[in-house]
């Protein structure tokens, strides 16, 4: 059963978004987060799932916990949010209201 009733988006997708926060990081590929949101698709597949959907992804690659850290901390504008914790539940929260944020911006 699904975590949410309306989630279409595949595992490998998910992921992919996921990867945002290092594939942005100096630790990754350095792109831009315009970049990665147009590569991910993300505003396309947004509609499509929501936080909890990626709870299970984050527990089982506990990295991407370090790495949405580091994201958080390494942030050099004042916009977006910050990460209120290390659960998989506080990482995932993070990631959707951090990457709405910037793709409500363009």
């Amino acid at each position: 059963m699904a975590l949410c009733d309306f989630v279409i988006v595949d595992r490998a997708t998910l992921h992919r978004i996921l990867s945002i926060g290092h594939d942005t990081s100096m630790r990754g590929e350095g792109i831009s987060l315009r970049d990665a949101l147009e590569q991910t698709h993300y505003r396309d597949h947004r509609p499509y799932f929501c936080a909890a959907e990626l709870i299970p992804l984050i527990e089982a690659d506990p990295d991407l916990i370090t790495q949405w850290a580091m994201y958080s901390e390494d942030k050099r504008t004042s916009g977006g949010f910050a990460l209120d914790g290390m659960s998989p539940q506080a990482v995932a929260d993070y990631v959707v209201r951090e990457l709405d944020f910037w793709a409500s911006q363009e």
